[in-house]
């Protein structure tokens, strides 16, 4: 591995890790797996040079992207000659001054077709030694921020932040008031106070600004 590979190597199930000793890149990787987004390093045929733990546990579950010998692999040969043409292109792109400006999204299929696809973000990593860092979004990993980011963020109180994070999370209000064991009414009043301080007007507006604020953390 180039770039990544001198500060870390092979351990596990041939999937790098961090070298002992190496305080520098313990910490890098400890970062990387705090993320709820995979991140994946692969050279231009897309062999693994380097994944956290979030793309590791789904290369395991083999759920749309799978580690085969040959290189990364998605759940049908066509999507894979995609996956790989998409790699091949973006580690060629490496070579020029605008690599770090070049990105290239791809949506790879899962197992189920209730589930959401996979959503891949491709982008070459400039160097001698062409590779591709790959930011795999598995949607149902990623959360709204917790309610002490939100009040510290806004200014809101336990409860409105609570009821913001549920609203985030999918919950219709009369089920938020329900599960905050608070009356409906109650729960309109916590949430104008929540427009007001976030400065927004709407439920949508508010559930939009909230997802995109949403930090892919552990």
């Amino acid at each position: 591995m180039s770039r990544l590979r001198g500060h870390l190597e092979a351990g596990g199930a041939d999937v790098p890790t961090v070298r002992q000793g190496d305080v520098r890149a313990a910490l890098l990787q400890h970062l990387l797996d705090e993320l709820l987004i995979g991140v994946i390093v692969v050279d231009a045929q897309a062999r693994l040079s380097f994944v956290n733990r979030q793309a590791r546990d789904l290369l395991a579950r083999h759920d749309g992207l799978i580690d085969a010998p040959a290189g990364l692999k998605a759940g049908t040969a066509a999507h894979t000659r995609r996956l790989r043409h998409a790699v091949a292109l973006m580690a060629a792109s490496g070579h020029t001054d605008d690599a770090p400006a070049l990105t290239r999204y791809l949506g790879l299929p899962r197992r189920s077709r209730r589930a959401a696809p996979l959503l891949l973000r491709l982008s070459p990593l400039p160097g001698p030694s062409p590779e591709v860092v790959l930011l795999v979004t598995t949607p149902e990993h990623l959360r709204p921020l917790p309610p002490e980011a939100l009040t510290a963020a806004f200014g809101l109180t336990p409860r409105e932040a609570a009821l913001a994070g549920m609203l985030a999370d999918g919950h219709e209000l009369r089920d938020c008031a329900r599960l905050l064991a608070m009356g409906e009414g109650t729960a309109r009043n916590h949430l104008k106070h929540v427009f007001e301080k976030t400065v927004k007007h709407s439920q949508a507006t508010l559930v939009a600004a909230l997802c995109r604020m949403a930090a892919p953390c552990r």
